[in-house]
């Protein structure tokens, strides 16, 4: 395959991380050219055989030419890029990536594991995707299964764990190349997040970009009862329509349709079960990264 339009850097995730939102603000830039749909997971979905092809969601991009496709209306100045979470799921995608692009340039934003699983399971219960009742019960289901593997994409407790992939991304590709990023920093400051991405990428970090709303927030339970049914009924639909109807739009229906939803909070028993589940996890990651996360490990009030 000889690529005319290969990205210079990809946003790995992590999933329920901020990266929907990261490529909402990159888009933005007018120096930065980003595919119209998020995720096209290319670099992860070349590996996957193709017994297993019909499992991967519909939007993940298998052939190289349909991928290099993607960037082909990017101009010669832009900085192509694209934001695929599904990347840091996997500990042979690094190393495809660095052999094919050795310049490449890779961000990453972490977020505290126990949020992050909790994350995934209320915004797949709210889309209908999620059969499992309560957090609880999901819990007792993936307990005993192994936790740390080389793909744990479609997981919840073993998705949690990505500094072993992470690893994987250190040892392939130079740390100048490397930016990581913090959802907890990102949250409190996304304007700031956005210049330091800018500046990573080489493009103008004072172009001002609107930051003022977060896309594909997990929220909770949509309130009313009717609205909750069809937006779960309508999912297959949502998702086979999805290449075909502008971002804005998408973004507008998603925003009308979660604009009521009833928080659900994570028990602080819960909590600290998983805290203690994900405790050398954090360590692993405080290590790899450098940054002090012994936050992460503190417990609820009531659940010490």
């Amino acid at each position: 395959m000889t690529w005319q339009h290969p990205p210079h850097f990809l946003v790995i995730g992590a999933g329920r991380a901020g990266t929907t939102s990261l490529h909402h603000y990159l888009s933005q830039h007018p120096q930065i050219f980003l595919p119209r749909v998020k995720a096209p997971s290319y670099w992860y979905a070349v590996g996957v055989p193709d017994a297993m092809a019909s499992t991967l969601p519909a939007s993940f991009v298998r052939d190289a030419a349909e991928y290099d496709a993607l960037f082909a209306n990017s101009s010669p100045g832009h900085v192509r890029g694209e934001v695929s979470p599904v990347y840091l799921a996997s500990t042979a995608v690094a190393q495809r990536v660095a052999a094919t692009l050795p310049a490449i340039r890779i961000v990453v934003m972490l977020r505290h594991p126990v949020d992050r699983v909790y994350a995934r399971w209320v915004a797949r219960r709210r889309d209908g995707l999620e059969p499992t009742a309560t957090f609880e019960a999901l819990i007792a289901q993936e307990r005993d299964q192994p936790l740390i593997r080389p793909d744990a994409h479609a997981t919840y407790l073993a998705g949690g764990m990505v500094s072993h992939v992470l690893r994987s991304w250190y040892d392939a590709i130079p740390a100048d190349q490397r930016l990581v990023l913090w959802f907890d920093d990102f949250a409190r400051d996304s304007a700031a997040s956005m210049r330091t991405v800018c500046r990573f990428l080489g493009v103008d970090d004072t172009v001002p970009l609107d930051t003022s709303r977060s896309h594909n927030r997990s929220g909770g339970r949509i309130r009313n009862p009717m609205v909750r049914a069809v937006w779960s009924a309508s999912y297959p639909l949502r998702r086979s329509v999805r290449p075909l109807v502008p971002q804005a739009l998408r973004d507008r229906v998603f925003q009308l349709a979660t604009s009521q939803v009833d928080r659900l909070p994570l028990a602080d028993e819960t909590r600290a079960q998983l805290t203690d589940l994900y405790r050398d996890e954090i360590l692993a990651l405080a290590n790899l990264t450098g940054r002090d996360l012994s936050s992460w490990l503190a417990l609820p009030a009531r659940a010490v």
